[in-house]
């Protein structure tokens, strides 16, 4: 697995904590979420990795990772939830407060698509967004519930370079 050992680890043990108490609150995985986006998306080839929260939506205002490129153009956006929301209507719900972030993304950068990923505790899927279509999420890879996985590593290696593809990011093999 070409995860670092770490990241490994860390997964493991936030999935102990998932069987122990599946209401664990998503703060918990603020850290994984944000390895695993800076190990695909690294500074050295010119993403920026953040948190912020969205300014319209639900009064709970929900937080977004965002990757920048360049370090002001938004290309994708990762929303996550608390184990206890894996469910069809969890789901549901994830991928409608992602459609709303990424359409105030939209003015934030000049790519006119914008990927996504939606967490729910360790279960993930990705989408993309398209600025001229419906603003609907379409499905890249669906849920997968192994993030510790050779397909999920798989699935974000392909993320990764339309990422890459769509901002002429080269990556020195």
């Amino acid at each position: 697995m070409p995860y670092p050992q770490g990241g490994l680890i860390m997964a493991e043990n936030l999935q102990y904590l998932i069987d122990q108490r599946p209401d664990l609150p998503k703060e918990k995985f603020y850290m994984f979420w944000n390895g695993i986006l800076t190990f695909h998306f690294p500074d050295w080839l010119n993403y920026v990795v953040g948190l912020r929260a969205s300014t319209t939506g639900s009064s709970s205002k929900p937080e977004f990772y965002t990757v920048l490129q360049g370090g002001e153009n938004v290309v994708l956006v990762l929303g996550f939830k608390k184990p206890a929301d894996n469910t069809p209507a969890g789901k549901e719900e994830i991928v409608e407060e992602l459609a709303s972030f990424i359409k105030e993304c939209f003015d934030e950068t000049k790519f006119s698509t914008i990927y996504a990923i939606g967490g729910i505790g360790l279960s993930v899927a990705a989408y993309k967004m398209e600025k001229s279509g419906p603003p609907k999420l379409q499905l890249v890879f669906d849920w997968t519930n192994d993030v510790a996985s050779e397909e999920f590593y798989g699935n974000m290696v392909q993320l990764t370079s339309m990422v890459d593809e769509m901002t002429g990011t080269i990556r020195k093999k």
